[in-house]
């Protein structure tokens, strides 16, 4: 996920003009390492609206699966429906990961049903007054496990955690 500094992943309005185009290249470049991502209904509208060569549609060669409420939601060519975080993941089946690019609820789906193995933050040097955060307010708790840090050249931190599974008691 490429965030603000304090940790929203869009404005209020689902703006994401904060994020630099050196983000949206490292989100490429994980997109094809995986072969594939997942993300949201207003994340796919919110994208789709970008142009320049900044678009979902741009990337050619990975599987793009959007995750919807509504059954019948029409989506481009090239985009595969689902319904819930596990019907995404079953439409990746042969796979072996998954990556998981937001918007919040969306985030916050998988990791309530222990879906996510591993989170890649891209901060970026900037702070929003207000926004959309990285998870939803909701009722789970994880522990993370510090994997590494890298800093670019025009300051985005990158940060990789592992997500803790519940040791038996």
């Amino acid at each position: 996920m490429a965030m603000s500094l304090n940790g929203y992943i869009a404005e209020e309005n689902g703006s994401e003009d904060f994020l630099s185009h050196d983000n949206w290249e490292k989100f490429c470049a994980l997109a094809k390492e995986h072969g594939n991502f997942i993300v949201g209904r207003k994340t796919y509208e919110a994208v789709s609206g970008w142009d320049d060569g900044t678009s979902f549609d741009d990337i050619t060669g990975v599987k793009k699966v959007i995750i919807s409420r509504e059954e019948d939601y029409k989506l481009k060519d090239g985009y595969i429906l689902a319904d819930s975080p596990k019907d995404a993941l079953s439409k990746l089946e042969g796979f072996d990961s998954a990556l998981v690019v937001g918007g919040s609820t969306i985030n916050s789906a998988f990791m309530k049903k222990g879906l996510i193995d591993e989170i890649i933050l891209n901060i970026e040097p900037a702070i929003l007054g207000s926004g959309i955060p990285l998870f939803t307010k909701d009722d789970f708790y994880k522990k993370l496990e510090f994997v590494l840090s890298e800093q670019s050249e025009n300051g985005i931190v990158t940060l990789r955690y592992k997500v803790k599974k519940h040791e038996a008691s």
